[in-house]
């Protein structure tokens, strides 16, 4: 991933970012929109408002509002998206609204999942999917790193952040469990409830399996909008946070802007592993396109201490004089041409030759 370019990986990131966005679309108001791809659904979404549910968008929009009035207190910020989630849900309780629940979704039993061998033999037909969903993942994670840097400074270990997700997946294999990997949308819920450290994540997991067993009953009924205007809220901090990086980008050069753009695309219409390979296909091309940039031809001068220092060549060949040339560049394959345009024009009886 260190070979993915900053530009493409903001295009990642934020096109992941919608698509977190879209995915609760239909919980927030009630109406599931329809199209092809992420955008068009959002605009979908917007124009048909009048068919959101009244219920559903009055519960999403109260949940939205008490995050955002709990923020406003600085001792309560770390703690506003569960003051939300539970405040909103015990009014909806309290007042009967007609509203989707969690529990008309699916039912959480009160157990955890026991020990499973996996069956060897469908390991075939599953390694195409596994290496898709490996890929969407270890992108997630490698593009969580800029959006969340720590908080002491120090530079994220990709390398051990993509075996810790190998090793979570080969013993969460044996349990049941869904492939993991790094969330931005559990991120982003994370560190602004006060997370500092990876061990939020376990500390987390432990709780979540404490609710499994003791609360399943009474997490079931959670209403549907309180999740989706929480998510909505999440999704929109994410894309709020790389706005400085998208401004960035589009400030440096226009291939890295354009390059931005098509990742972002590519992760709102393609499948996520597609929209990885195609990012990584355009930081290669970011990278020939500016090493080709970078050629350049310097004259090498001798000084009067017998050293050489680096000039501009001269604009011709003067007869009679050795002139001594020096490439600099990465000796990049798409340079030539322009290295020959920098050569100087040879004069006198050789130029007649």
């Amino acid at each position: 991933m260190s070979f993915v370019s900053n530009a493409v990986m903001t295009g990642f990131s934020t096109g992941t970012a919608l698509q977190i966005i879209t995915g609760v679309l239909k919980d927030a108001p009630g109406y599931k929109p329809e199209g092809p791809n992420k955008l068009y659904q959002l605009g979908n979404w917007l124009w048909h408002i009048g068919d959101w549910q009244l219920a559903a968008t009055l519960t999403a929009l109260a949940t939205i509002g008490v995050w955002a009035a709990a923020r406003t207190v600085k001792r309560l910020e770390p703690v506003a998206l569960l003051i939300a989630r539970v405040t909103v849900s015990v009014t909806v309780v309290l007042l009967a609204a007609d509203v989707e629940l969690v529990r008309d979704i699916a039912s959480i039993p009160a157990a955890l999942p026991s020990f499973t061998t996996p069956d060897l033999s469908a390991a075939p037909h599953l390694l195409r999917g596994a290496v898709s969903v490996a890929l969407v993942a270890l992108a997630q994670a490698a593009g969580i790193a800029p959006c969340m840097p720590d908080p002491d400074g120090t530079p994220s270990d990709i390398n051990g952040d993509f075996r810790s997700q190998g090793y979570a997946n080969l013993a969460g294999g044996l349990f049941q469990a869904l492939p993991s990997g790094g969330s931005l949308s559990r991120t982003g819920v994370a560190v602004p409830d006060g997370a500092r450290t990876r061990w939020a994540g376990v500390v987390s997991g432990f709780f979540l399996a404490l609710v499994v067993l003791l609360c399943g009953p009474l997490a079931e009924r959670i209403p549907m909008p309180v999740v989706g205007g929480l998510i909505l809220v999440v999704g929109g901090e994410l894309i709020r946070g790389k706005r400085h990086d998208i401004l960035l980008v589009l400030r440096i050069s226009w291939m890295s802007a354009g390059a931005m753009v098509l990742t972002f695309v590519a992760a709102t219409r393609l499948p996520l592993q597609q929209a990885v390979i195609l990012g990584a296909a355009l930081s290669l091309i970011l990278y020939c396109a500016q090493a080709a940039r970078q050629a350049k031809l310097v004259a090498l001068v001798r000084t009067d201490d017998g050293r050489r220092r680096t000039a501009e060549p001269v604009a011709a060949l003067p007869p009679g004089e050795v002139t001594v040339l020096d490439h600099a560049g990465s000796s990049f394959f798409a340079e030539p041409p322009r290295i020959e345009d920098q050569l100087p024009a040879p004069t006198g009886p050789a130029a007649r030759c």
